[in-house]
């Protein structure tokens, strides 16, 4: 559930400011909102150094023995990253030098400078690289000399007395010669391994990198804030959000401090922050919306345990396999043992919930490691497609009229509400509608009743109006935007079933690939394996991005869309102190 919040308004004087400041971030409860812009080339300083430390910790590699620094870590950011743009100017330039000796080694070792030494005496010679063939085309007063052949190449040296175009590509001399060249490569090499080991001795350093830019975030933070309260003559007032239980601690702490508070209810035109709290075990969805990045406005809808329940339906039905389930349920058990010294254990938890819901449906219609004869179905019902998809279309009308159930009571004693009950005969209507154009099932006689009664209700009590005919029209214009769009939205759940087939087709595919090669050798039964091992491995993989892109979708777009969420909430984050 979404915790409410007041909206609480500190005054103090503006040379108690810091002061004030430290307290409150030793309370940790107030999410601040600024009055000012907060600018100032301080801030602007500890930015661009958060961001050289974060730059300097991905360069260090990871070791176990770890060091303290004691105040001279922007020295060694400094000295990383003066290293770091060494290094990459030094694989730079071997490069370049390796790509000079793989073009010159052949010609052997000489000295360009000699060659252009020679123009002083008037003598030219170039370099080139010819066909047989073209030793006629030689001008007058140029000897050919022949060095070596290389496949039908010649390589030569053009020499003549004045400067002369031949009619032939010849070749830029290196700026050193071939010796040079080589005793540059170990150089450079010599010097990318001393930074190489440098980096090593200096990864000691890495974690106090990272209480660093931990201290810089808090510093940002605090002159942030500092910049961005509110000023009249000699005094400075903060403002902010703090949830309703916590309020009392702020009030106390002025009343000790002697600041000036008023502490009110958010009006309808401010947006306080969302601060989500749900029981331990509706909590273990967090890491799904951590991994999509949204949260639900102020004066939204907390979906967390409807979006549990179903997205473990979703995981269930588009996985589709009992095998992939056991699969993805040791695979829980494994990184929760890798990772065992997380606090938060909440997305191994949702691991073993989503993947029991696909252990349940394979189970349920005989799918392990796709579908086997010798493995029978639990639920014969759920072995037939047809029923599949009318389980889909019922799954739909059924989550989307939980979203207008909802909203139905939140606008209650309105009228609007009657608009939202009309909605959910539209979709029981087109619930119907759907079995009978995609599964050619009977379309029941009260069907188009439902579908009456709800788009009466939708066109009178969208928009209620003392003038009957008004409130037709306005309504009539939402009815016609969204009855298409509820259909539309019912069919879309037969994704479900789409998805969940394609994974068992895959999968049995791979599986008489593997049957058709046999075990008559050991080289075929190795070769089986693989198939085997690399298509499942695969069909796995394409479960994960299955379910962030369906069963996700179902939730966030349409489920929401019928909800009116717009996810536009802003994640409370109170001004704390950073451990």
């Amino acid at each position: 559930m979404i915790v409410k919040m007041k909206k609480i308004i500190l005054v103090m004087q503006s040379k108690d400011l810091s002061v004030t400041l430290e307290h409150l971030r030793n309370l940790g409860l107030l999410h601040v909102e600024h009055e000012n812009l907060p600018l100032g080339e301080n801030i602007a300083k500890m930015k661009e150094d958060r961001l050289r430390a974060i730059e300097a910790m991905e360069i260090l590699p990871d070791i176990e023995n770890q060091k303290s620094l004691n105040g001279c870590e922007g020295d060694i950011v400094a000295r990383i990253l003066d290293l770091m743009d060494e290094n990459e100017t030094l694989i730079e330039k071997l490069y370049m030098v390796k790509r000079e000796i793989n073009t010159w080694e052949e010609w052997g070792d000489f000295d360009p400078r000699i060659i252009e030494r020679m123009k002083d005496n008037k003598v030219w010679v170039k370099l080139c690289k010819i066909a047989p063939q073209k030793k006629k085309n030689i001008p007058e007063g140029v000897i050919l000399e022949e060095l070596f052949r290389k496949k039908n190449i010649i390589y030569c040296a053009a020499i003549s007395e004045k400067e002369i175009t031949l009619p032939f590509e010849t070749l830029t001399l290196p700026e050193m010669s071939l010796k040079q060249m080589i005793a540059e490569e170990k150089r450079y090499e010599l010097r990318i391994k001393e930074i190489e080991k440098m980096f090593l001795e200096m990864a000691v350093y890495k974690n106090a990198l990272g209480q660093y830019e931990k201290y810089l975030d808090s510093a940002i933070e605090f002159n942030e804030i500092t910049e961005g309260a509110g000023r009249f003559e000699k005094l400075s007032y903060i403002k902010g959000y703090c949830p309703i239980d916590k309020a009392g601690v702020i009030e106390k702490a002025a009343s000790l401090e002697k600041w000036a508070i008023l502490v009110r209810d958010p009006d309808e035109n401010e947006m306080p922050p969302t601060l989500i709290r749900n029981p331990k075990w509706v909590r273990i969805i967090e890491p799904m919306f951590n991994i999509i990045n949204t949260i639900p406005g102020y004066r939204e809808i907390d979906i967390s345990p409807h979006f549990l329940i179903f997205f473990s339906i979703f995981f269930g039905m588009l996985i589709g396999d009992a095998g992939y389930g056991l699969v993805y349920f040791i695979a829980g058990l494994a990184m929760q043992r890798r990772f065992k010294q997380l606090k938060d254990k909440s997305v191994f938890f949702l691991t073993y919930v989503l993947s029991s819901c696909a252990i349940i449906w394979g189970v349920m219609t005989g799918v392990f490691f796709g579908p086997h004869v010798w493995l029978k179905p639990m639920a014969p019902y759920f072995a037939d497609n047809t029923n599949v998809q009318a389980f889909c279309f019922l799954i739909g009308a059924i989550q989307l009229s939980i979203a207008h159930i909802w909203k139905i009571l939140r606008k209650i004693p309105s009228l609007k509400a009657l608009s939202d009950v009309g909605w959910i005969c539209i979709l029981w209507s087109v619930y119907f509608l759907a079995k009978t154009l995609i599964l050619s099932i009977e379309f029941p006689s009260f069907g188009k009743w439902i579908f009456i009664a709800g788009s009466a209700f939708v066109i009178l009590f969208t928009k209620p109006v003392k003038n009957i005919f008004v409130g037709i029209g306005t309504g009539l214009g939402d009815f016609l935007l969204k009855v298409v769009n509820s259909f539309a939205d019912i069919v879309s759940y037969i994704r479900l079933f789409a998805v969940g087939l394609a994974g068992v087709a895959i999968a049995d595919a791979f599986n008489q690939i593997a049957g058709s090669i046999g075990v008559s050798s050991i080289l075929n039964i190795l070769l089986s394996a693989f198939v085997l091992f690399a298509g499942h491995t695969l069909n796995l993989a394409m479960g994960i991005l299955a379910i962030l892109v369906h069963g996700v979708r179902l939730n966030v777009l349409e489920f929401s869309g019928h909800l009116d969420m717009e996810w536009s909430g802003v994640k409370y984050s109170p001004f704390k102190n950073i451990k």
